[in-house]
């Protein structure tokens, strides 16, 4: 059995942080996003990967994720490659990082860890996250989970960088970054 992974919050934590984006909410991931930070925002490691959506392509990712997504280059032939590539660098970015982070990760990031697991699940097993982290959740316990409080939060967390929502390198970026001020908001680190 795999035991959680609970160090302290101090100013030596690492957040790994992925987001993951879909043919529409129920569909299947093309593009992935993640990063390890540190508390103080420096990117330690990141990961991109894309592949081309299979089937029609959802009108609503049509309209606000491929004109976001146009810097990302196809990098690979199948979801199965593509799973593969992720959790070959998401084993050893765990190892780089404290905890494991997304932003509302049921259906898709989830999902999303879960066709990875199964790829290879003898080897894979006892792999995954443990604790993952809900940054809603996160937040919700820190009593800023209003879309005006989290919005505010997420602005001042990224007050000095320019993202585009819906670029899953970008927002696995704000979500770390969003998910540090409110620890540092909640006083768990300087």
């Amino acid at each position: 059995m795999k035991a959680a992974k609970t160090p302290p919050i101090t100013e030596n934590t690492k957040l790994l942080c992925f987001d993951v984006e879909t043919n529409g909410l129920h569909g299947q991931a093309f593009a992935i996003g993640a990063v390890v930070i540190d508390v103080g925002g420096k990117i330690q490691d990141e990961f991109t990967a894309r592949i081309k959506i299979a089937g029609l392509v959802d009108s609503w990712v049509k309209k606000n994720v491929m004109p976001v997504i146009s810097d990302m280059k196809i990098s690979h032939i199948s979801y199965k490659d593509m799973c593969d590539s992720f959790w070959k660098w998401f084993v050893v970015a765990q190892g780089k990082s404290d905890y494991a982070l997304v932003s509302n990760g049921y259906p898709v990031e989830y999902r999303f860890l879960l066709d990875c697991q199964n790829g290879a699940i003898e080897s894979r097993y006892w792999e995954h996250p443990f604790p993952l982290i809900d940054l809603p959740s996160l937040l919700l316990g820190l009593g800023q989970l209003s879309e005006t409080s989290k919005g505010k939060l997420a602005a001042e967390a990224t007050k000095d960088e320019t993202f585009s929502p819906h670029h899953p390198l970008h927002d696995a970026k704000v979500s770390a970054l969003t998910a540090i001020l409110a620890f540092r908001q909640a006083g768990l680190i300087n």
